[in-house]
């Protein structure tokens, strides 16, 4: 969208100005901050600045593993000034309102409670796919979704909006900014490039909304790369800007020394996150004669297969599976763990092994996807090939028995996730944006 275009009905950028002076219009402006982490190098003061956040994913309660990352987002905004207001899919159990660490958060109703079974699960697309019913419950999704945020971007005076994952919010937020001139800023987060990749149909309508978007941000240089490549959006609007890690709730712990070596997971049961090659990898080392544990957290469709998988290869005293567990819980397994695994395919990012890098614990990680841009190789962390468990194990024993390379790669992506990931350093990555 230029820059001399309205940005809402009765504001428009002002000949000469660029968007970060019509920013600072709405009081947008930068001071240093003393004593919070969640700002350590700087913050962006808005006060006349009400954000919608739309996302069919966000935090149900305290401690909730769906979308928190975004919470994080928008408690820095908060911090910084600003006004946040998200509106979420309802779900059973949730109130239709509430306010949480300063953030409104609006849940709209798009059918009975029973039906309301869309979100929250990471596995929209493969719902409403394939089955009748779900497909008509999104288009009421959808239908809701826009007529809430038509509402409450009059009632809160609204004047940005941003669409976290292109489709279902950022679909949304596109037909949302068409009928009020609000601009748009759209983030993808990984499942939903996944979409374009597998949907080539899906394209020009994702097009569309990038093309109305002021920018588009992705998590990760992986994602522009395949965004480029589809020719979806041009390099100057798309900017990689990953999500914030709460540097409070992820510090460094204590190590906990035991006679048995602990390896952790930390990942949905599905094929995508290359738990395979990680209970293949642990056969690899039980034959070695390793004394040794898997823990591979997080639940999920696969969970019935991955545990046929562990018997079949006699790993059953071996490797652990476990649902997921409350994010302010997970402190206590990166602490126990020696080393952090995360085997996955094309990841969009991979915030786990940023948890564990601020936990100071060393991580092994797949040259695939958006795990590369979180480690550098032999410096903050092990990058091995995708879908190689002999790699994968040697990498594992090699953190397993030099204690010296284990310390070295724990500092080392440590100090690397403090500078590129914690809230200060996204932060100076949004105002950089807004320039």
């Amino acid at each position: 969208m230029p820059l001399k275009e309205r940005v809402s009905s009765k504001e428009q950028v002002p000949r000469g100005r660029s968007f970060r002076e019509h920013m600072i219009g709405w009081g947008l402006g930068t001071i240093s901050c003393q004593g919070k982490s969640h700002c350590e190098i700087l913050a962006i003061v808005m006060p006349q600045l009400n954000i919608l956040f739309l996302a069919h994913s966000y935090i149900r309660y305290r401690g909730d593993l769906a979308g928190p990352f975004i919470h994080d987002v928008a408690k820095n905004l908060v911090h910084a000034g600003a006004r946040v207001h998200v509106l979420a899919p309802h779900n059973k159990g949730l109130a239709t309102f509430e306010r949480i660490d300063g953030i409104e958060i609006h849940r709209f109703r798009y059918a009975p409670v029973s039906y309301e079974r869309l979100a929250y699960e990471g596995d929209m697309d493969k719902r409403v796919r394939g089955n009748l019913l779900n497909w008509i419950l999104f288009l009421f999704f959808l239908y809701f979704f826009f007529v809430n945020s038509l509402s409450l971007i009059r009632k809160k005076k609204i004047n940005l909006l941003y669409a976290h994952w292109w489709i279902p919010g950022g679909l949304v937020g596109w037909l949302a900014s068409l009928w009020t001139g609000k601009p748009l800023l759209v983030t993808l987060h990984g499942t939903d490039y996944r979409v374009l990749k597998k949907h080539k149909s899906l394209r020009p309508r994702a097009k569309r909304i990038f093309k109305r978007a002021r920018y588009v941000t992705v998590v990760s240089s992986f994602i522009k790369e395949h965004l480029l490549e589809y020719e979806l959006v041009s390099g100057d609007k798309v900017k990689v800007l990953p999500m914030p890690v709460d540097t409070e709730r992820f510090t460094p712990q204590k190590y906990l020394k035991k006679d048995k070596k602990t390896i952790l997971c930390v990942a949905k049961f599905t094929t995508q996150k290359g738990l395979d090659y990680l209970i293949e990898a642990s056969s690899v080392l039980l034959n070695k004669g390793f004394d040794f544990e898997v823990k591979i957290i997080g639940g999920g469709p696969e969970w019935g297969r991955f545990e046929k998988k562990i018997k079949d290869l006699g790993l059953s005293q071996k490797v652990f599976l476990s649902d997921k567990v409350l994010q302010e819980k997970l402190p206590s397994y990166y602490q126990e763990a020696d080393v952090i695994v995360l085997p996955a395919i094309e990841e969009g990012f991979g915030l786990v092994l940023v948890e564990a890098q601020l936990s100071q614990r060393p991580v092994i990680g797949t040259r695939s996807g958006g795990i590369p841009d979180i480690i550098e190789d032999e410096k903050s962390g092990l990058l091995v090939p995708p879908k190689d468990p002999l790699s994968l194990a040697s990498a594992i024993e090699r953190v397993l028995t030099d204690e010296r390379l284990a310390s070295r790669l724990a500092q080392g992506g440590y100090e690397s996730a403090r500078a590129k990931f914690s809230s200060g350093a996204v932060l100076q990555e949004y105002l950089r944006l807004l320039k």
